[in-house]
């Protein structure tokens, strides 16, 4: 008989347990009251609170986090003094970008820090009223999901097709460029629409492979290789995913890729040109400090974009692949050469 009440006992607190549990998710996870209220600045405190949210796992979003930390501590923000941070690293899950906006709103944080855009449109279904700096934001200043909100400033990232590909064009084939990329991701499908355009302006033969996330990846890139001269790859998560990979199945195959963003020259593409994220961070986290300030709210401070975009070459790349560069294209882009650790040329 003791047994038995025993086991009920350990059955009621393992219900209990669960039954707390999904009260916490669902607490997290319930969609709050849109905020309406209009900005005003912010209150001066001792310690202000701030919601530090970063949309996905990617190396530049990480550094742009880098950028905001550095500049946040440079205007004389210290977490754990006079500012709290409380960051969420959502890794691509659309739950929990939602949830983080949830809470920040739920518990009145004084700034949200939105790093990715999927982060910023979190935040602007569910506050008017909070400041909010995005980084990184794709279509800022246009994207109708920041109309009529005073809230939001920040640093607007505008993918640079169209200098990416003029540069490749100078020492590379281009004619058929391939693409892959997975049509399920917004972003992704906004940088192929830019790509079709420069490929028609060049009236260079585009050759699209819709990412098949069920199959798997090398076949799907082995067949879009056979196809053409080189490869431009955008920033989709799903699809840098498997990015070493299809660097190496490109390199045997002498074909080169042109990366949307520079951390993919780092991993092996031939060139990009693209925004420096670390300064882009900074940039932002200046914004930051200008709110924390009291003196304006976000509508006072120009959506701006990163200016003075960086040529990135990997060298080991291109003598691999044995592609001669201009002398031009040498001068401007030499200081950000990759050298697999070597130093650079004197």
């Amino acid at each position: 008989m003791a047994s038995k009440l025993k086991q009920l006992w350990w059955l009621m607190l393992i219900f209990a347990i669960c039954n707390i549990a999904m009260a916490i998710l669902l607490y997290h996870d319930r969609p709050v009251p849109v905020d309406e209220n209009p900005p005003v600045p912010i209150a001066r405190k001792e310690v202000y609170s701030i919601g530090i949210l970063q949309s996905d796992d990617l190396p530049e979003q990480d550094k742009m986090l880098e950028g905001v930390m550095a500049s946040l501590e440079a205007g004389g923000y210290q977490d754990g003094k006079n500012m709290k941070v409380e960051l969420v690293k959502a890794a691509g899950s659309e739950r929990k970008v939602k949830s983080a906006v949830n809470q920040f709103v739920r518990s009145k944080k004084d700034l949200i820090i939105a790093i990715g855009t999927p982060s910023a449109k979190a935040a602007a279904k569910v506050t008017k009223s909070i400041p909010v700096v995005g980084i990184g934001v794709l279509y800022f200043q246009k994207d109708k999901d920041f109309e009529d909100h005073e809230n939001f400033t920040g640093i607007s990232d505008y993918p640079q097709v169209v200098n990416q590909v003029r540069m490749a064009s100078r020492f590379m084939k281009l004619d058929p460029m391939g693409v892959i990329y997975n049509p399920k991701d917004e972003g992704a499908l906004k940088q192929v629409k830019m790509l079709r355009a420069v490929a028609e302006q060049k009236q260079l033969k585009l050759v699209e492979i819709k990412y098949n996330d069920s199959e798997k990846a090398g076949p799907q890139f082995e067949n879009l290789i056979s196809q053409v001269k080189c490869v431009y790859m955008p920033e989709d998560p799903m699809v840098l995913a498997h990015f070493d990979d299809m660097v190496k199945i490109a390199t045997d195959a002498w074909v080169p890729i042109i990366g949307e963003q520079k951390e993919m020259v780092s991993r092996g593409a031939v060139l990009s040109v693209s925004p420096s994220y670390y300064r882009m961070g900074f940039s932002g986290g200046r914004m930051a400090c200008w709110l924390l300030a009291g003196e304006k709210i976000p509508k006072d401070i120009l959506i701006t974009k990163q200016h003075d975009p960086d040529l990135v070459i990997n060298m080991r790349q291109v003598n691999a692949l044995n592609i001669p560069l201009p002398g031009d294209i040498w001068q401007r882009g030499r200081k950000l050469y990759l050298y697999d650790g070597q130093p650079a040329r004197p």
